[in-house]
């Protein structure tokens, strides 16, 4: 997740250090956001937020971010707060379509609005999908897709399950 995430930050403008992936011990987990968050401005993490018995990020942040789960497909684990040095941090969920989304809805108007850069939205267009989908009741869904501009529509592509980057990869709009 930490080269796609570092694209998408760069994208929206922003400066980037990438810290390796660390433990899933806490202390070590703590002491590598204590070292690294002493030049940023914002820390953002992935996995480690869901509902699993052992949850390293929310184990060792609970104490300063809210977690909480958004009725959002994919992306519905999520956490916003503070470390111990006051630094913002935003934990994202793990699965890498998951993260990406979360990024794109949540973080990227977040961090222009804060470099007081317009907020501009991703291209928007009305097409008519060629197939038809269902979604989570209660829920908003975000699927994957390809859309013909010579045609105006757009078919839904791959599955909708959040650990399917490769889909994602190969799709043009969501």
């Amino acid at each position: 997740n930490a080269v796609m995430l570092a694209a998408a930050v760069r994208d929206a403008g922003a400066d980037v250090t990438v810290a390796p992936m660390t433990s899933d011990d806490v202390d070590v987990f703590r002491e590598t956001l204590r070292s690294r968050s002493a030049d940023a401005d914002l820390v953002i993490t992935t996995g480690g937020v869901s509902a699993g018995a052992y949850e390293v990020v929310k184990d060792a942040l609970s104490d300063t971010v809210d977690f909480v789960k958004v009725a959002m497909q994919p992306g519905m684990p999520q956490g916003a707060g503070s470390l111990d040095d006051g630094t913002a941090v935003i934990t994202l969920p793990g699965n890498p379509v998951s993260a990406l989304v979360s990024f794109e809805v949540f973080i990227r108007p977040a961090l222009r609005a804060a470099m007081g850069v317009p907020v501009t939205e991703r291209p928007r267009r009305t097409a008519m999908l060629t197939e038809d989908l269902t979604s989570p009741r209660g829920k908003r869904q975000f699927r994957r897709g390809v859309f013909d501009p010579v045609t105006d529509t757009v078919t839904g592509y791959g599955p909708p399950a959040s650990h399917h980057l490769r889909w994602l990869a190969s799709a043009n709009c969501l």
